[in-house]
C-alpha cells in the first residue's frame, strides 16, 4: 500500500499536469494555430458602427484583381442599418444586415463622378462583390479586423480605422 506522502505527491503532479493542459488550451473561438494570436468574435453592430470606419486591407479570390487600381483604397463605414463605401471616386451606399455570423449587403453606386476608367471599374467591381451574403468574423487583437468570406471563396479583410474626433 502506498504511503500517504507518495499518494500526495502523485495527486500533486496530476493536478499540476491538469492545470498546465488547461492553461495551454486555446480559448473558445481562438485559432488552433499556436503561433497565431488571432481570435474570432461574434460580429456585433455596435463594434461595426463605433469606429472611424474600415479600410480594405486585403482581398483574395477570383474578383480581387478588379478592386486594384491606382489611387483606390476602399473604406467602409456603418451607421444603423446603412453602409457607405468609397474607393477614391464614387460614393457607394446601401444597407446591411447582421444575423449571427452572416452579413448581407445591398450596395449601389450613389454618385457618378467623372473618374479614370480604372477607378470606375474598381467601384463597379466592389459594388458587385459586396452585393451578397458573407460569413463575417470580427478578429482581434486590436485594431479589429472584419473578415468577410463569400460562399464562392472571395475574402475581403478590412482593418478598423481610429475614430475621428
Amino acid at each position: 500500500m502506498p504511503s500517504s506522502t507518495s499518494l500526495r505527491a502523485v495527486l500533486s503532479i496530476a493536478a499540476l499536469l491538469s492545470a498546465s493542459i488547461a492553461i495551454a488550451a486555446p480559448a473558445p473561438g481562438a485559432s488552433a494555430d499556436a503561433g497565431d494570436k488571432t481570435r474570432s468574435l461574434r460580429v456585433d453592430r455596435n463594434e461595426l458602427v463605433n469606429t472611424g470606419g474600415w479600410k480594405l486591407a486585403s482581398a483574395t479570390g477570383a474578383q480581387a484583381d478588379a478592386l486594384r487600381a491606382p489611387g483606390v483604397a476602399f473604406e467602409v463605414s456603418f451607421t444603423g442599418k446603412d453602409v457607405r463605401a468609397n474607393g477614391g471616386c464614387n460614393d457607394l451606399r446601401g444597407t446591411y444586415e447582421v444575423s449571427g455570423k452572416r452579413m448581407t449587403f445591398q450596395i449601389a453606386i450613389a454618385t457618378r463622378m467623372s473618374c479614370e476608367d480604372e477607378k470606375n471599374r474598381a467601384d463597379q467591381a466592389f459594388s458587385e462583390l459586396m452585393n451578397r451574403s458573407f460569413k463575417a468574423e470580427l478578429l482581434e487583437p486590436l485594431p479589429y479586423r472584419l473578415r468577410l468570406t463569400s460562399d464562392d471563396g472571395q475574402v475581403l479583410e478590412f482593418e478598423q480605422l481610429p475614430m475621428k474626433i
